[in-house]
């Protein structure tokens, strides 16, 4: 288990930089060549990456960066996408042993069920808040597809992340010690 600041310190410095400039491609690029209401949620797939590669007690801190600097690029309250975030490597930490990225399939399949999990917590969290399933619907068709973009592209994001985080051969970080 990492509990070197110093080792975390600088791939979050490098993953928050990666996160802007993805933020920026979906919030200026996307519209200035016609996809509106079309916003990939990168954020989910760092997140997913964090929970399932990394272990470290600062995790949930991790995560709670990583929201709030999404926050700056979105309408979407950071707060709910860390408790969601948490609580999604709270389930990862309890089937980590079980999963194997042992090809692009597996890893596209295993994220997309992890963003379907998000999806259907976070359903909860906007259900407790606003009494009224219509915006969970509407949000809905709107993810499924960004979801399945998300899970196509992460094999590729995993590769990076996996460099900028120094992820050993067994594919956790915190490992050595």
């Amino acid at each position: 288990m990492k509990t070197n600041l110093k080792d975390i310190i600088v791939p979050l410095i490098k993953t928050l930089i990666l996160l802007f400039f993805l933020e920026v491609m979906t919030t200026a690029v996307f519209p200035n060549i016609g996809l509106m209401n079309y916003r990939i949620p990168f954020n989910i797939l760092l997140v997913l990456f964090l929970g399932l590669r990394l272990e470290t007690p600062y995790l949930a801190i991790i995560i709670m960066i990583v929201q709030y600097f999404h926050g700056f690029f979105s309408v979407e309250g950071w707060e709910m996408g860390t408790v969601t975030g948490i609580v999604i490597c709270v389930v990862v930490s309890y089937v980590r042993e079980m999963i194997h990225f042992s090809s692009w399939t597996m890893t596209i399949l295993i994220t997309q069920v992890f963003q379907l999990l998000w999806f259907f917590v976070q359903s909860i969290l906007i259900y407790i808040q606003l009494g009224s399933l219509n915006y969970i619907f509407e949000k809905g068709w709107r993810f499924l597809p960004q979801s399945v973009i998300i899970a196509l592209l992460s094999p590729l994001f995993f590769y990076l992340l996996n460099r900028i985080w120094n992820v050993d051969e067994r594919g956790m970080l915190g490992d050595k010690v």
